[in-house]
């Protein structure tokens, strides 16, 4: 199962989180990145143990001012998990 949140970078930038185990985070990020849609988009992905010690991959760049996070969630997060479950 993984989860997704809209943050603010330190830099005041605009960023994704998505939380989940790591081999998960591994599919998803496949996934994504095999997205015809994205093809084109520049897209930073960061990873990394948040706070809570869970695994967290952070989203950043050009990618983010084009897909609003309502469409990352609907279109990419949601589908996701969903096909986690079966």
């Amino acid at each position: 199962m993984i989860t997704g949140k809209e943050e603010t970078l330190i830099s005041g930038s605009r960023c994704y989180s998505v939380i989940g185990r790591d081999e998960v985070l591994r599919k998803f990020m496949d996934d994504l990145n095999a997205c015809c849609e994205l093809k084109n988009s520049d897209m930073r992905v960061i990873g990394g143990i948040d706070s809570s010690g869970r695994m967290k991959i952070v989203l950043a760049g050009q990618f983010v001012e084009n897909v609003s996070f309502d469409d990352f969630k609907n279109k990419f997060v949601k589908p996701y998990t969903r096909k986690q479950r079966k």
